[in-house]
């Protein structure tokens, strides 16, 4: 490694709207990371500082296209060019960001270093020279000047389009044409349209958006389109956002309108892509009140597609239909066969005359900033590259992308994939790994990256990364499922490989698979020597196998103990079952409900797991539900228990270790619907668990609390949980079996346990022959970081006292 380079945690590349959302992401989750963002040009702002041609907008609504953290405050749903660019500028200003950003800086290749874990990153410095004699603003250029820096991940946010080049189609007779023929993407800056006819080429979002613009500017506009397009006019100010400004101010009403307009967008493409003809007939019925008189609706607005299937144009308060009905600006539909020396030749031999030509004919793609990818000095062929979830690409270590949404607003996607990307990154930092990279299962089927109809899509397919056929391979285009996958679903999965060891983190400690007999795929970790005693941690209803304190497992490894901590069906990372859910009453009431899996069968699982690790004999411990289990292993498999620690448990008879009523009605309480309100309702009943004498730490358990949903703590209802608490009840009294116990076991009890009463520990001894009971003082159900010490010196000293026996 080079000691003189530079080195950054995560290089953005591009400061528009993607690289400067996840620029404020990343200083919001992890602010003690090197961050910078590498822009090609000299301002910030990326596509809206880019285009300057008149009347341009965004053609969604700002309350989904600005950013989730920062609500769109302004009045106006569909806002124009300069306000979205301040609303940019503000924000990376706000967070930070603005003094991130390196100006006229172009990544020319990224070499990535399996040795090193790290891209070697080639830049070029760029100046942008003086405008031209036709005023139109000038991009930059290389200057020669070459650097190089190293990245450990690379968050591509170049766009998709070429800035320096817009598509203009190949068109004869160009020369013949005495007028400036211009493209939106380098307009102008000081041209004169009044007065002037302008023929505007093309049918899309830039063209509708021109062609008033124009008119009101005094120019005599004519819009050349090969195919029409579906234009609908929208409110500029949406109604119901006017009404809530007044009542709730306009911060809440940015939060409220951007689920609403969310939720609105999809409605509307699902309607359309399901009852396309109904979805036709009602946008022509809209148009035909629009239109002025004698217009030819057939010929000029009736798409040969269905609605949607390329991007519907909405045009606030209906400007384009406007400036149709003020006389000065007309349509006409055909194929251009070329140039003539007074404007446009049609293939039906018509003449369009004009005095300057836009070519409002689209973008010339182009992925990751055109920049040049290498894995160990082998060039990459993203063609021959899977998205994976539409973050990363397939067999690409360390780098994401972003690509938004073409059936909504692009911020909408983008927002959802820089929070999974700065989730994977704490994950990756929990864990020690240093690369992550998406492995393609071999054969499966694919297809081009975007299913969309845009010509400009359409011409590149050829050079653009894939997409599979399911699930994380498919680029899907459903801001509501994205949500739940990429916000609120597990992090990672089987496609998702890490490697890499930072600061010295024990990788065995990795999520492992196994899938049983019964057919359950449960996930597990082993930390500790091969060659010691094997100590099975069981863990409490709805947690995972983190939720043991790492001072806790360490210790046990520090005294030679190979540790092996499952998730339990329904939680985490395992499987999750689709036996019977119990209803609210079943649950209040304790009652069994049919159907449901049982402690017994959550003993199995773990009986299942030791057979597959070959693991004869192992200690088993349980806490809460997990000493439940616990029980039942020994109680059902003897032969594979050396002793039996039963925590914070009891025997399911009704008459012991009964639930306070404070905790009754927490466990009632509507199940958290987002990672914010899972964070907050652990915390809150993590402090009412662990009572008044060694009190939650909020932070810690927020953070772990963060932890548990990044492994699989995604909304579901509650019905994982129900379903576990389903099997208690199911299994109801384990007296009888208890008594079967031959093992040594120690049971452990807290004296202020909010959830599992005391006498639960009691009865618990009662039952199992030769059982020990020990009490901590203070203790709540809850494993404080000031009882950890005498919880391990228990557990190790009732294991150690079992081999002392045995020699």
């Amino acid at each position: 490694m080079e000691t003189d380079m530079e080195h950054l945690d995560v290089l953005i590349i591009g400061a528009g709207l993607s690289g400067i959302g996840a620029a404020c992401r990343l200083r919001m989750d992890h602010p003690g990371r090197s961050v910078a963002l590498l822009e090609t040009r000299g301002r910030a702002g990326g596509t809206w500082d880019l285009f300057r041609y008149p009347g341009i907008r965004s053609d969604s609504d700002l309350y989904t296209f600005g950013y989730d953290f920062r609500p769109w405050r302004e009045e106006k749903a569909i806002a124009d060019g300069p306000s979205i660019l301040h609303y940019l500028k503000e924000t990376a200003a706000e967070y930070g960001v603005d003094s991130l950003i390196r100006y006229h800086h172009r990544v020319l290749s990224a070499d990535w270093s399996s040795r090193d874990a790290h891209w070697t990153v080639t830049v070029e410095r760029t100046r942008t020279p003086e405008a031209g004699p036709d005023l139109v603003p000038a991009e930059p250029v290389g200057t020669g000047e070459i650097l190089q820096l190293t990245a450990g991940w690379i968050f591509n946010a170049a766009g998709y389009y070429r800035y320096g080049e817009g598509y203009a189609p190949e068109l004869p007779d160009r020369e013949l044409f005495a007028g400036p023929i211009v493209h939106p993407q380098h307009w102008p800056e000081e041209l004169d349209v009044a007065g002037k006819r302008i023929a505007v080429l093309g049918s899309g979002a830039t063209a509708v958006t021109l062609v008033p613009a124009l008119a009101e500017m005094g120019a005599s506009v004519t819009m050349v389109q090969r195919t029409p397009t579906y234009i609908l006019p929208v409110p500029a100010e949406d109604p119901l956002a006017r009404r809530l400004r007044g009542v709730v101010g306009p911060e809440r009403t940015g939060r409220i309108m951007a689920e609403v307009s969310a939720r609105r967008q999809r409605a509307i493409w699902v309607f359309c892509q399901r009852w396309p003809n109904l979805a036709r007939k009602l946008i022509r019925g809209i148009q035909s009140r629009n239109v002025p008189e004698g217009f030819e609706l057939d010929k000029h607005l009736n798409p040969p597609y269905r609605p949607w299937d390329q991007r519907l144009c909405a045009v606030p308060d209906g400007d384009f239909f406007t400036a149709l009905r003020s006389g000065n600006t007309t349509v006409v539909t055909g194929r251009t066969t070329g140039f003539t020396e007074r404007g446009l030749r049609l293939a039906s031999g018509e003449e369009v005359e004009a005095d300057v030509v836009v070519t409002a004919t689209g973008f010339t793609v182009q992925v990751l900033g055109g920049m040049e990818l290498k894995l160990d000095g082998v060039r990459v062929n993203l063609a021959e590259h899977v998205a994976y979830r539409g973050v990363m690409l397939s067999g690409i270590p360390n780098m994401a992308f972003a690509i938004g949404y073409t059936n909504a607003s692009w911020t909408l996607k983008v927002g959802l994939l820089t929070q999974w990307f700065s989730r994977l990154l704490s994950s990756m930092d929990r864990h020690g790994y240093t690369s992550a990279v998406p492995v393609a299962p071999p054969g499966m089927p694919t297809r081009p990256l975007l299913d969309f109809g845009a010509g400009y899509v359409q011409r590149s397919l050829s050079s653009l990364p894939r997409q599979g056929d399911q699930a994380p391979w498919l680029m899907t285009m459903n801001f509501l499922a994205d949500r739940r996958d990429l916000q609120k679903g597990a992090l990672a999965d089987e496609y998702l490989h890490f490697s890499g060891d930072a600061g010295g983190a024990d990788n065995s400690a990795e999520d492992r698979f196994v899938t049983l007999e019964s057919g359950l795929r449960l996930c597990y970790r082993i930390e500790g020597p091969d060659d010691g005693e094997p100590v099975v941690l069981l863990s409490g209803l709805g947690l995972d196998l983190a939720a043991w304190p790492a001072e806790f497992v360490q210790g046990l490894t520090a005294t030679g103990y190979r540790v092996i901590r499952p998730d339990n069906r329904d939680v985490g990372r395992s499987g999750r079952m689709d036996t019977p859910t119990p209803t609210l009453l079943h649950q209040a009431l304790a009652r069994p409900m049919p159907g449901a899996y049982r402690i017994e069968d959550m003993a199995d699982d773990v009986a299942g797991l030791l057979e597959h690790l070959q693991v004869g004999k192992a200690h088993v411990v349980g806490m809460s539900l997990g000493g439940m289990i616990a029980q039942s292993v020994a109680a059902h498999h003897p032969d594979h228990v050396l002793t039996l620690t039963s925590v914070i448990s009891t025997t399911g008879a009704r008459d012991v270790g009964a639930a306070a009523f404070s905790t009754k009605r927490r466990f009632a309480a509507r199940p958290p619907r987002t990672r914010e309100e899972f964070i907050r309702a652990r915390v809150a009943m993590m402090r009412h668990l662990s009572g008044r004498t060694h009190p939650a730490d909020p932070a810690t358990e927020a953070e772990l609390a963060g932890q548990a949903w990044d492994r699989g703590a995604y909304p579901d209802g509650g019905t994982a949980r129900a379903r576990q608490l389903g099997a208690i009840h199911a299994s109801a009294d384990r007296t009888g079996a208890l008594a079967g116990i031959r093992v040594p076991t120690l049971v452990i009890h807290g004296d202020r346990d909010p959830i599992v009463h005391p006498s639960g520990g009691a009865a618990t001894v009662a039952a199992i022959p030769g059982s020990r009971l020990a009490t901590i003082p203070g203790m709540g159900h809850y494993f404080s970081p000031a009882v950890v010490p005498e919880l391990l010196r228990l557990v190790t000293g009732h294991l150690g006292a079992r081999t002392v026996e045995s020699a």
